[in-house]
């Protein structure tokens, strides 16, 4: 077949074709946009969680309850014990008790004391305790115009090599006291005696 008679012949064909596609753009352009295609969902960002400090719980200074001159203080204590002191003042000159902060470990030996001023009025007060619930009675009195602090808890069991934990208290009293001026102890029972 000679090119001529195929050129011609496939001349209505590529007209017809070209046709197709003009009249498809005209369509597309008369009847809108051709549909774009679904979007996909978006998905809404993970909100990152939030870290909230978890605040040190503190202990409130006791007040003196109106009558008998009685303290109750929940003393801090590391190891997550619940450990308090019953302060009962027979000086009346007691005006605030609270806990300070313990160290953690042992800072004094078993039955040992530490006394030293925070200001005029102020005593802080180191013993060491056993890491258990506990709960440790004061008794502050005068003798001879010192300050004298009887302590009464439980001791480790004897001869043994049990670990201690720092309890430390704030006394303020209403008038001047030295440190050297307290007499401090540690008992492991209540007597009737002062």
């Amino acid at each position: 077949m000679p090119s001529s008679i195929r050129t011609r012949s496939l001349r209505p064909l590529v007209g017809a074709l070209v046709l197709v596609a003009v009249v498809a753009v005209v369509a597309t352009g008369a009847f809108g946009a051709t549909p774009s295609p679904a979007p996909s969902p978006t998905l809404a960002p993970t909100p990152v969680p939030t870290v909230v400090p978890v605040p040190v719980p503190s202990v409130p200074p006791s007040t003196p309850p109106a009558t008998d001159g009685d303290f109750d203080v929940a003393l801090r204590d590391l190891t997550g014990h619940d450990v308090s002191v019953v302060i009962e003042d027979r000086t009346d000159s007691l005006v605030t008790a609270e806990s300070g902060n313990p160290g953690d470990g042992m800072s004094v030996r078993w039955f040992d004391v530490k006394v030293e001023n925070i200001d005029a009025e102020t005593l802080r007060i180191v013993w060491v305790g056993l890491g258990r619930d506990e709960l440790v009675h004061l008794g502050v009195s005068r003798v001879d115009d010192k300050v004298r602090l009887r302590f009464v808890q439980a001791a480790p069991p004897a001869y043994s090599d049990a670990t201690g934990y720092d309890r430390v208290l704030n006394l303020k009293f209403d008038v001047p006291v030295r440190s050297e001026d307290v007499l401090a102890t540690i008992q492991e029972g209540l007597d009737t005696t002062d």
